[in-house]
């Protein structure tokens, strides 16, 4: 099973659909949960993905995403990760990266360009087009993150930490918007066997 937690993306249903059309079973536990009621479940699951949202990191607010980053970052959990727009940004900040505001809030189809395949890009091509949504940005990787992707108006699309297989996609592949955006889910289910 694959946990995902929602940190109130409009998109959290469509990560579960498409792990399901992929034959694997998900639960979605919302962000608010405190770790120690959910637990088990996460110690139980596959792999974590941690959803989008509207949020900003720097929002002093208690969650279940960043507690569950600590513990995979602390070496106390040993699960793969996988951060989708807010959940990339989430990755980065709680490994001590930098994530601030973009340029300009971001909302449509951009083009993204593969510049490490890794395992989590690969099957894409070289240049796909795929979903954004955010205003924060990540601006630096953390230490120990390559970066796999980048568009015009952001440098960090797509990132990986060089031994974890915790990696972060800054774009949606949920949506049907993203060209093949279901191979980079397959891929994370790749990295979680």
């Amino acid at each position: 099973m694959i946990v995902i937690i929602d940190s109130g993306s409009q998109y959290t249903h469509l990560i579960k659909r498409n792990f399901r059309d992929l034959g694997e079973n998900t639960e979605i536990i919302n962000f608010k949960e405190e770790y120690s009621a959910v637990k088990e479940k996460i110690k139980n699951a596959k792999a974590v993905v941690l959803s989008g949202g509207p949020s900003s990191v720097y929002l002093e607010r208690t969650e279940l995403g960043k507690e569950v980053c600590k513990l995979i970052k602390d070496g106390k959990l040993k699960k793969p990760l996988l951060g989708i727009c807010y959940g990339h940004q989430t990755i980065t900040h709680i490994w001590g990266g930098k994530v601030e505001k973009g340029p300009s809030a971001e909302y449509g189809v951009s083009e993204i360009t593969v510049d490490d395949e890794d395992l989590i890009l690969k099957g894409m091509p070289e240049k796909f087009r795929a979903w954004v949504s955010h205003f924060d940005e990540v601006k630096e990787l953390p230490e120990g993150f390559i970066a796999l992707a980048h568009s015009e108006t952001c440098r960090f699309e797509a990132m990986k930490h060089k031994e974890l297989p915790v990696f972060g996609v800054q774009f949606h592949p949920e949506v049907w918007h993203t060209e093949n955006g279901e191979q980079i889910l397959k891929n994370f289910l790749d990295a979680a066997k």
